[in-house]
């Protein structure tokens, strides 16, 4: 944990009272090992996309489609595109996001976020929340897709804490450690980038393109 578990868990506390939907698909989660954004840091991504209001998003990793309807409800007047690899959890994504009555302003594709999208897509929004060691490529892949001003959002930035030291590393996370160190660092020397760092959850980059 980044904070303290008993701050954590008042934090989580404070978040306002989620659809049945949302509740259910973070059980869901719980259950199955399935990583999704948590609930702290969800309220301060809506907080930041009610101010921005973006009009086109592009999300990098759908998992069940949690974040995908957070995405949704805070940005009610947004488009959004998402990408997943895992084809079980896509077809969950499609279901729920039918449920949740956002699936008419979600474009879902079932592909490697490695691949790219074509070059004549802009969007004023990227989340980014997938594979932690292919950050720096999606960064690289869909910042030129960015409008000046746009908003990126990066999860799990500081990886249990464990960024600030990484000796206490495991021998499996060491190489992920260091992967997402460089990226936090390529991240605050980006010149098209004005980046802070919000202790949130399992981190939170907060990211405006210049």
């Amino acid at each position: 944990m980044i904070t303290n578990p008993v701050i954590d868990q008042y934090i989580s506390g404070l978040v306002p009272p989620r659809s049945p939907l949302l509740q259910r698909l973070e059980k869901e989660a719980q259950e199955e090992g399935i990583p999704i954004v948590q609930l702290p840091t969800a309220q301060v991504m809506r907080s930041y996309l009610l101010l921005h209001r973006p009009k086109r998003i592009l999300e990098i990793g759908t998992a069940i489609g949690y974040s995908t309807i957070w995405l949704a409800e805070a940005a009610p007047e947004a488009s959004i595109v998402t990408m997943e690899i895992d084809e079980e959890r896509l077809a969950r994504a499609k279901a729920n996001l039918s449920q949740a009555g956002v699936e008419k302003r979600v474009e879902i594709l079932h592909r490697d976020a490695t691949t790219g999208l074509a070059d004549e897509a802009e969007f004023d929004c990227l989340f980014i929340d997938a594979a932690k060691g292919q950050y720096q490529k999606f960064l690289d892949l869909y910042l030129p897709m960015l409008r000046p001003g746009g908003l990126v959002l990066t999860d799990n930035v500081l990886f249990r804490g464990l960024v600030a030291s990484p000796e206490e590393a495991g021998k499996r996370q060491r190489s992920m450690v260091d992967k997402l160190n460089r990226f936090n660092q390529y991240l605050t020397e980006h010149p098209d980038l004005e980046t802070t760092f919000i202790p949130v959850g399992d981190g939170l980059a907060v990211s405006f393109k210049r």
